[in-house]
């Protein structure tokens, strides 16, 4: 990530990063571990049940409900029968399932471990746990000193400032699973609905939070204010769910994993998300899968980013109905196309800097997306796939002219 940073001089004295809600158990980021955990799932017809939580392992549990009795009963003699550690577990409340999830011992093959596991007619899923990395890019830009909003090429491009004399994304509910958001960049404050942890978070968290906030502001940014930048949805509502943590201190790279993944997409689906926005990519993941499969059944519109090179994995983004987002040229007639070369957006501590890749063409789409649903609430995926496509490809995407597809 560039330090090049453009600060706004009045705001030298901000405040650090207020931190998310904590409610949930949070795997500690433990790299050298990681490819020794598995995600083990099984029916509880209890898991709604509100009952206090108890630390695990030495994991935090946050909040007033809980797996049941019953699950953790089962999932303690799973640990004890097929001798994995137990680390962390939590209710999977839209699908109806406790998730646990395990850590093999040294010697024990992850292959033989699945198949053993998977025999056991509690068991209704057992998977290895999965990475994922959100799409930023290098910045490959100059520094620039201009008035922000010139510099917004994308914005220009797409006529959002236009389009904002009709719709501005006003009581549209957009989850953002990504690292956090930093709530108090001037740009964003008092504009976070509500924040959720559930990534380990490094001991400076002053800049732990830097790829979600870049996404945020891209959404949400609020126009008129005198200082900065302007979002493409400026009036919606931003659910921050931290899934994913940084890769070094003060890196814009960033990792998820399978659970947190799984429990961002929970919450996204139990608050009515309208949107969920993904700027991450990484290999297909059943569990993962079946929650974004249930937020479209929902008529929950999922926005993922498409990597340049598909060899980096390609999900969610894959999956048939998620609506998937290239930085440019897209890799088939499906992708829809957003700006992700040098987007100025938010950075944390009143910060911000030109950023590239995927991950920001995506809320560029989501944010138009929800420029669409302030007036169209009922819209699926397939109605806002047909209305940005227009019959052919639009590079950019002119937001004037997909607002007038439905007058």
């Amino acid at each position: 990530m560039n330090a090049r940073w453009l600060i706004v001089p009045v705001l030298l004295a901000l405040l650090g990063c207020a931190a998310p809600t904590e409610r949930f158990p949070v795997l500690a980021d433990d790299t050298t571990e990681a490819n020794r955990r598995i995600l083990v799932t099984f029916v509880d017809r209890s898991i709604n049940r509100s009952v206090p939580g108890n630390p695990l392992d030495g994991y935090r549990v946050r909040g007033t409900y809980d797996n049941s009795d019953w699950s953790k009963r089962v999932s303690t003699d799973l640990a004890a029968s097929y001798g994995l550690r137990l680390l962390a577990q939590w209710p999977v409340t839209t699908l109806g399932v406790a998730c646990v999830v395990y850590e093999i011992p040294e010697g024990q093959s992850m292959e033989q471990v699945l198949k053993t596991v998977s025999s056991n007619k509690q068991v209704g899923s057992v998977q290895a746990m999965r990475e994922y990395r959100v799409l930023n890019e290098p910045n490959l830009t100059p520094h620039y000193n201009d008035p922000y909003l010139q510099l917004q090429r994308g914005f220009q491009a797409m006529r959002i400032e236009q389009a904002h004399r009709t719709a501005t994304g006003k009581g549209v509910r957009i989850a953002v699973i990504d690292t956090g958001v930093d709530n108090s960049h001037p740009d964003l404050r008092g504009h976070i609905k509500e924040s959720e942890n559930l990534a380990p978070t490094p001991a400076d968290r002053d800049l732990a939070d830097i790829h979600g906030t870049a996404v945020a502001g891209v959404l949400a940014a609020q126009p008129g204010n005198g200082i900065g930048i302007a979002g493409v949805a400026p009036g919606a509502d931003i659910y921050s769910m931290r899934a994913c943590w940084p890769e070094s201190p003060g890196a814009a790279a960033a990792r998820c994993n399978s659970y947190t993944l799984a429990l961002a997409l929970n919450e996204a689906i139990r608050l009515h998300s309208d949107i969920i926005n993904m700027s991450l990519t990484g290999p297909d993941d059943p569990l993962v899968q079946l929650l974004v499969e249930e937020a479209l059944r929902q008529n929950i519109i999922v926005v993922a980013a498409e990597p340049r090179d598909l060899k980096q994995g390609g999900f969610p983004a894959n999956v048939p109905g998620v609506l998937a987002v290239a930085g440019g040229e897209s890799h088939d007639h499906e992708s829809l196309v957003g700006p992700g070369v040098d987007v100025l957006t938010t950075l944390p501590h009143g910060s911000y800097d030109f950023m590239s890749g995927s991950s920001f063409a995506t809320p560029h789409v989501a944010g138009i997306i929800a420029l669409l649903l302030e007036h169209h609430p009922h819209l699926g995926a397939a109605d806002v796939r047909e209305i940005l496509k227009g019959g052919k490809e639009r590079a950019p995407m002119d937001a004037v002219a997909v607002l007038s597809a439905l007058r």
